[in-house]
């Protein structure tokens, strides 16, 4: 998201700079019209490397995060040698909490974007042994106690949906912020690169999709227990996207079911090839990014009744919500598609309000509106 916003404020005339860790330290370099600083990290290893440390070199890095003086140092140059009027934070589940307080220090106006729940769980997920967590544990409190340390630097804050910014306000973060500057705008999703042209037919079977990473909080587990009360024909799953470290052989869970298991796809070719998407996440997804990439591209949404994809399909839409890891209920919206196919012919009421919501220039206008707020407050 952060690429899209700076490239598109730079393209209104604005100066835009992004600092971001990095795998080495490079010399700032101009990409779009970007000034892109190339910070280098501080922390025991790179993020991208992850996948090959154990678990006590995962542990120390998380700890390393909180407290990185490095990445803080770093970040203080940056805005020394650019001097910005505002800087625009987003996800710190890489990067110390500090770098708030330093922005201060600068006397620089700060705008925060949540994205995760880092600053109140110490997974970012407010998912753990299977189940969403409806509120705050102490564990979490105890670890993201430096959010709690520094968040009072934070001049304005939004949210990509509302629930991740009530869940912050919840557990007493951003509370000092003016009502006035707390807002939500949506995370910024491109036009698709063509026309989608695939209709349903009838008497073709009717192609439901998966797209995410492929583990328990997506709730692919829910997926396929609801697939398993569908008919044994007239339908078929595409499940696309690659399995996480931790999770369970799903294509064996899938055994004698009509669910086809792709990789990695391009999402055109992706959204090409189904006729409604299944969104079953059981976290509370901050914004679900898949469903406004389907409205957009005319594709109907089954979606669970959580966050930012309840946000998206909204009131209008009941009968294509299902309660979060309920895959009974489910089920019987799959199969309401399947006995009554039509539906796929029908613009879903929310599409042209997704779309506007997402759009890069929409996206970029309203925070350039909240930056003016700021900088007048």
């Amino acid at each position: 998201m952060a690429e899209v916003l700076a490239e598109n404020q730079a393209a209104y005339g604005h100066a835009v700079a992004v600092a971001c860790a990095s795998r080495k330290e490079e010399a700032p370099a101009e990409r779009n019209g970007v000034t892109v600083y190339r910070t280098g990290h501080g922390t025991p290893y790179f993020i991208l490397d992850q996948d090959r440390r154990s678990r006590i070199e995962r542990a120390h890095y998380r700890l390393k995060t909180k407290t990185n003086a490095y990445a803080v140092q770093k970040f203080s140059d940056v805005i020394r040698d650019f001097r910005p009027d505002v800087v625009n934070t987003h996800s710190l589940s890489e990067l110390p909490p500090q770098i708030w307080s330093m922005v201060k220090r600068h006397q620089t106006r700060l705008v925060h974007t949540l994205h995760d729940y880092k600053s109140i769980c110490s997974k970012g997920s407010m998912f753990v042994d299977g189940h969403a967590c409806n509120a705050q544990h102490f564990r979490c409190k105890l670890l993201t106690y430096p959010h709690q340390c520094n968040q009072s630097a934070v001049d304005a804050v939004t949210g990509v949906g509302s629930e991740i910014l009530q869940r912050h306000l919840d557990a007493n973060l951003f509370q000092h912020v003016p009502q006035s500057l707390r807002r939500v705008i949506w995370n910024p999703v491109d036009a698709p690169n063509h026309q989608r042209t695939r209709a349903y037919e009838p008497g073709r079977d009717i192609v439901f999709g998966f797209l995410g990473r492929i583990e328990p909080s997506k709730g692919i587990d829910v997926l396929l227990d609801a697939c398993r009360m569908l008919p044994r024909s007239g339908w078929q799953l595409l499940v696309t996207g690659r399995p996480s470290d931790e999770s369970v052989p799903y294509e064996t869970r899938a055994h004698g079911l009509p669910v086809t298991f792709t990789g990695f796809m391009e999402r055109d070719a992706f959204f090409d090839g189904i006729d409604c998407l299944i969104v079953p996440s059981v976290w509370p997804e901050a914004f679900g990014r898949t469903v406004a990439e389907a409205y957009i591209r005319g594709v109907p949404v089954i979606g669970s009744a959580t966050a930012g994809i309840a946000e998206q399909i909204g009131p209008l839409q009941p009968d294509w919500l299902f309660p979060p890891g309920d895959a009974a209920i489910l089920a019987q919206r799959m199969l309401s598609v399947l006995e009554n196919p039509e539906r796929l012919l029908r613009k879903p009421p929310v599409t042209d309000l997704v779309a506007e919501r997402v759009a890069p220039a929409k996206v970029t206008e309203a925070y350039l509106d909240l930056y003016k707020a700021v900088l007048n407050s």
